[in-house]
């Protein structure tokens, strides 16, 4: 009778060693994480040409018109801020509330603006009244800025192939 409790003692030690033996689950969590910085890159340009300006006789009133574009992809939702400098040849008295631009040939000089709208009534500039502002749709969907460009008519200049270059800053 005596081994029978001793059997039921080491059946019982055996099913609890066993069950240590086993191990318990074990479960934790771990985060997974991203950051998404605000960005843009500017993917293209377009160049603004005016052709011929003849002040002798069609520009000798009329203005001359062209435009050109930036062209702006960004992360969504990102607030971007585009700025035209006042160019290689801007006039004195230029500032980047009031840019003053001119297309150069050597020491000569032709005056042109650029604007933000079709009727070219607000100028582009580099300062915070005149700068195109836009919060960023979706980077599959870049941004097309048009910059609208005028040669005022009537301007006394000679005969010759006039230039200029201008920066665009994109911040975000």
């Amino acid at each position: 009778m005596n081994a029978l409790p001793r059997l039921a003692v080491l059946a019982s030690s055996l099913l609890v060693a066993q069950a240590f033996a086993a191990g318990s689950p074990q479960s934790s969590n771990f985060d997974v994480t991203a950051t998404v910085l605000g960005s843009c890159v500017i993917t293209d340009t377009q160049n603004i040409d005016f052709g011929q300006y003849d002040p002798a006789d069609a520009n000798l009133t009329a203005h001359r018109d062209a435009e050109g574009s930036v062209t702006v992809r960004c992360v969504r939702g990102t607030a971007v801020t585009v700025s035209l400098g006042q160019g290689n040849n801007q006039a004195d008295g230029s500032s980047c509330a009031t840019p003053l631009r001119q297309m150069a040939a050597g020491t000569e000089r032709l005056g042109y603006g650029l604007y933000q709208d079709a009727t070219r009534n607000t100028p582009w500039g580099c300062d915070a009244a005149n700068q195109q502002e836009f919060t960023a749709a979706s980077p599959s969907t870049p941004t097309v800025l048009t910059t609208f460009g005028r040669i005022p008519g009537g301007q006394d200049v000679a005969a010759g192939s006039y230039t200029d270059r201008v920066t665009v800053d994109v911040t975000f």
